[in-house]
């Protein structure tokens, strides 16, 4: 019986052509979509099969609680495991917007953005996962988990009259900022949708359209969070400071 001898060079090129299929595998495996709708939502996906807790935060529910400088809450829109294939999911029912986002790993240690979203955006100087919730959603839409703080309005539901708006010039005098935005509740506290505009005198102004109602808000002062200086009225924020409160009649 004749022995076929496969030279030691050939053994090793087929060893590392079967690593290298391997590992081509294990990197389409990983390629998960992008977020997408789904019945009920956005379906986001993270693979992490190594970590003990993941949590979806981002522009819609205040950065997981840190938002303006508070502590990062595990119980908001935390991520699951449901297949123990190591891909976490959660379907979140946003309503139509601009949206930036991260997936948080175990308990903060880590916050990363989505290896599936080519989209990106920034804020306050942070790179993070950018996601557009088109107009012509399936789903209802509703107040995701964490966005509503103490006082906060609820958005309009389907057959409910939509309040009137009015037109509302906002005002603060920081003539050596070099940009401001104002940031609340009309604009789910998205600390760059809403810039201000420096005058010759040193006053940023802007003007809003905003439904009757109240609505708490801070100006975002070159990365940094502020109570508007001239405006007596706030109320408590649930990060041990104050938020501005502004009245439209």
């Amino acid at each position: 019986m004749r022995r076929c001898l496969i030279p030691a060079a050939l053994l090793t090129a087929m060893v590392l052509g079967c690593s290298t299929i391997s590992t081509i595998s294990d990197s389409v495996k990983s390629r998960l979509p992008p977020p997408e709708e789904v019945e009920g939502g956005i379906l986001f996906r993270y693979d992490s099969p190594a970590a003990r807790m993941v949590t979806l935060a981002g522009s819609f529910n205040n950065w997981g609680g840190t938002q303006g400088g508070g502590r990062y809450d595990p119980t908001i829109d935390p991520m699951f495991d449901e297949d123990g294939d190591g891909v976490w999911t959660i379907v979140m029912p946003l309503p139509p917007g601009r949206y930036q986002y991260k997936f948080v790993i175990d308990n903060a240690l880590r916050w990363e953005m989505d290896p599936s979203n080519a989209n990106t955006g920034f804020e306050a100087n942070i790179e993070n996962s950018l996601i557009i919730v088109p107009e012509n959603i399936a789903y209802v839409p509703t107040v995701v988990t964490g966005t509503v703080l103490p006082g906060q309005l609820q958005r309009k539901q389907a057959g409910e009259e939509v309040a009137k708006e009015v037109e509302v010039t906002v005002e603060l005098d920081a003539p050596f900022a070099t940009e401001v935005f104002i940031a609340g509740q009309f604009n789910d506290w998205a600390a760059d949708s809403d810039p201000l505009t420096k005058g010759e005198d040193g006053i940023w102004r802007a003007t809003l359209k905003l439904a009757t109602g109240q609505y708490e808000y801070k100006f975002v002062v070159d990365g940094t969070w502020m109570e508007d200086p001239d405006n007596p009225d706030s109320v408590a924020d649930p990060f041990g400071g104050n938020n501005s409160l502004l009245t439209v009649e």
